[in-house]
């Protein structure tokens, strides 16, 4: 008898759906609407006004935090999202060349006789090699 699937697998295959399978027909504009109405964005802002000492005012300043994430986000959607860069540094301290005293050191340390090396190469090096995928 097939064992029932269990409750994280159910959870994982409906993470794995695609995010177009909950957005309704109008959603992508709505959104595209909202940014450009938050790069219009402003604030209420409290100050004291010089001329009234014992007087509050209110009004209304641009709100840059709302502006700035609505520009990058319909930037993004139009261009992308910018690389991110990461610097990696490698450095190569292995040796380049072998003497052939150190290269005839290693035939002896691997236990094959080196005819039987150069028999396998020139086996290899004369068939023209197939590539598995080219069936």
């Amino acid at each position: 008898m097939p064992k029932p699937p269990d409750a994280a697998s159910v959870r994982a295959k409906r993470m794995k759906r695609d995010i177009s399978d909950f957005l309704d027909d109008g959603d992508v504009e709505l959104a595209l609407v909202t940014l450009r109405d938050g790069l219009k964005a402003t604030k209420v802002s409290r100050y004291r006004d010089p001329k009234k000492p014992k007087g509050i005012q209110y009004g209304e300043k641009p709100d840059h935090t709302v502006r700035y994430h609505s520009a990058k986000l319909l930037l993004e959607y139009g261009f992308g999202k910018p690389a991110t860069r990461a610097e990696i540094s490698i450095s190569d301290d292995t040796q380049r060349t072998a003497s052939p005293a150190e290269i005839m050191a290693r035939f002896q340390q691997s236990g094959a006789q080196l005819s039987q090396i150069i028999d396998v190469y020139s086996e290899v090096a004369s068939k023209p090699q197939e590539l598995e995928n080219e069936r």
